[in-house]
């Protein structure tokens, strides 16, 4: 599995690429965070990413990257399922802790490598060869269709295999948790690394990549100017305005 050293030193590449962005120590889910991200292949988005080549599916998501390479933006989702997923996470993540007997390392983005096409947002490292991933369901029902049967969503396993092959990683364990419930809040299920996944990914990362270029090449637009005008621009000052920078990172 990647080194934090590894993490950081991908992350300090970033910044002296485009030192007017310095992210860090960026929180997940702020503003620099999502800078990062604009037009890079996520965990999240894994489904996306193998789903067949024609399909409605992957060109969607296609040419919402190259969108946020071309505008320099990307829009952040809200809906009441992901405001209630944001204020239960610490609380899960205490939660998962204490009983695994851990204390995980937040990162805030991992880049695969230092092209910055792909990478993943760990919900915390737990340990030399293994990430997290915290789901805090909006319907109790899904939860208890985890914590009962062990069903989990296609596209959470997807996220999993993504980030251990972002990560390097040969373990990822998925954490649901519901604080509505008087037994059992929390459930967590490991996730081991399928190679059959992972060879999945291999081909289709670097064909996405490929298919990602080719329509920025017919617009015009290289990658990286969704970074790189943001330093003409003069919004990175604005945007970034109260998050915190320059802070150590987590220790190797």
């Amino acid at each position: 599995m990647k080194t934090l050293a590894n993490v950081k030193t991908v992350l300090e590449a970033f910044e002296a690429k485009y030192p007017h962005l310095q992210v860090k120590s960026a929180q997940q889910g702020s503003v620099a965070w999502l800078m990062l991200k604009m037009g890079v292949l996520s965990a999240s988005n894994a489904t996306k990413i193998v789903a067949k080549k024609d399909s409605e599916t992957r060109l969607t998501y296609l040419a919402e990257l190259v969108g946020q390479v071309c505008t320099g933006e990307m829009k952040d989702i809200d809906s009441a399922a992901i405001d209630w997923g944001r204020t239960y996470e610490d609380e899960a993540r205490s939660t998962y802790e204490f009983a695994q007997g851990v204390m995980t390392i937040p990162v805030p983005f991992v880049f695969m490598d230092d092209t910055f096409r792909v990478g993943c947002s760990p919900d915390g490292i737990v340990s030399e060869n293994k990430g997290h991933e915290i789901k805090c369901p909006y319907n109790t029902g899904n939860y208890i269709k985890f914590l009962a049967e062990e069903k989990i969503k296609s596209e959470y396993v997807w996220q999993a295999q993504f980030s251990m092959y972002v990560t390097e990683a040969e373990l990822w364990d998925m954490s649901q948790y519901d604080p509505r419930m008087r037994k059992s809040p929390l459930h967590t299920v490991t996730i081991e690394r399928d190679e059959k996944a992972q060879a999945t990914l291999a081909d289709a990362v670097p064909q996405f990549i490929a298919d990602m270029d080719k329509m920025l090449e017919k617009i015009g637009i290289p990658f990286g100017d969704q970074w790189e005008r943001l330093a003409v621009s003069g919004s990175e000052d604005e945007a970034l305005g109260d998050v915190q920078l320059n802070q150590n990172f987590a220790p190797v």
